[in-house]
């Protein structure tokens, strides 16, 4: 599984996962992006159905623009010894080739979380950055569109078994 790892169970918004802001940018693209978020079919409750899915899947692959998902259904604190504790949330993970994007929903809030390994030196479990650009959040947003009706479909043919 494909964890995220949090410092603290407290989302992080337009900071990285250090909890740092690396400029006065960020704040302003991540606004644009919750914004969108708004509007979406990206839902506290629309993620919870994928989450908790009536077939007890724990990912799957789909055809949208980023193919594999993988899911956290129950949160938890995780230590690792000789470093420290980190709280790994609910999470939704989509990725392709080397892309990662997390939706994470820590008490009710959601946070949409960039995994993609950059060049810079960060530490090796936290290295998750927001999600700043509008055409990645259309890619995020539409592949968790077609995992909800792929959901869906599957809880469907669940429910007549």
């Amino acid at each position: 599984m494909n964890n995220i790892y949090y410092e603290t169970d407290e989302i992080l918004a337009h900071k990285d996962a250090t909890k740092r802001i690396n400029s006065l940018l960020w704040k302003f693209l991540y606004k644009r992006v919750q914004r969108r978020l708004k509007n979406s079919i990206i839902t506290v409750e629309n993620i919870r159905k994928i989450i908790f899915n009536k077939h007890n899947s724990i990912g799957c692959s789909i055809d949208a623009p980023f193919p594999y998902v993988m899911f956290r259904r129950e949160p938890i604190w995780y230590f690792i010894s000789n470093e420290r504790e980190y709280y790994i949330p609910l999470s939704i993970g989509f990725s392709r080739a080397e892309v990662c994007y997390d939706i994470v929903l820590i008490d009710g809030e959601i946070d949409l979380r960039n995994k993609t390994i950059s060049k810079k030196p960060l530490d090796k479990r936290l290295y998750h950055t927001p999600i700043l650009f509008l055409r990645n959040f259309q890619w995020l947003e539409e592949s968790f569109k077609v995992l909800l009706e792929h959901i869906q479909k599957e809880d469907e043919k669940a429910l007549k078994r």
